[in-house]
């Protein structure tokens, strides 16, 4: 399995602290290409290298920051979203295109409370929270 520098950003931010042991195991790496990532993502000044493992820089949580807003730079990426035009559920797979992507206000019944955020059409689960969307600058819905 190839990995990118988002996965194993990701990786690095979950754990607190990764070895290349751990990118071994999460990405099915040799320990040899493990550390040789680990040591090109410290190069970049993503990660910087302590007692505890390789642990993000400032730069490393602003790239995660961007990569949650924008998306990185493989297509293939399952965590990306927007990339192509288009934000895809990820309950059911529908796709819904960025321009026709609305915030929607919470609303709340006496049987439940939904809270704010983009939700597909399709299968009703929420796609974005509402800091999501405004970072993904995603408009409110207009009322109607």
């Amino acid at each position: 399995m190839k990995t990118n520098k988002h996965q194993t950003l990701l990786l690095v931010k979950g754990k607190g602290a990764a070895q290349a042991g751990d990118v071994v195991r999460a990405f099915n790496y040799t320990p040899g290409t493990a550390r040789s990532y680990l040591a090109h993502l410290g190069r970049q000044d993503l990660l910087q290298r302590t007692l505890a493992g390789h642990v993000l820089t400032t730069k490393g949580e602003n790239r995660l920051q961007f990569f949650e807003v924008a998306g990185c730079a493989n297509p293939d990426c399952p965590r990306c979203q927007g990339k192509a035009g288009s934000f895809t559920c990820p309950t059911c797979g529908w796709k819904l295109q960025k321009d026709r992507a609305r915030l929607k206000a919470s609303w709340e019944t006496v049987f439940f409370k939904r809270e704010a955020g983009v939700f597909c059409q399709i299968c009703q689960a929420q796609m974005f929270t509402e800091d999501q969307a405004r970072l993904a600058g995603i408009r409110e819905e207009e009322n109607q």
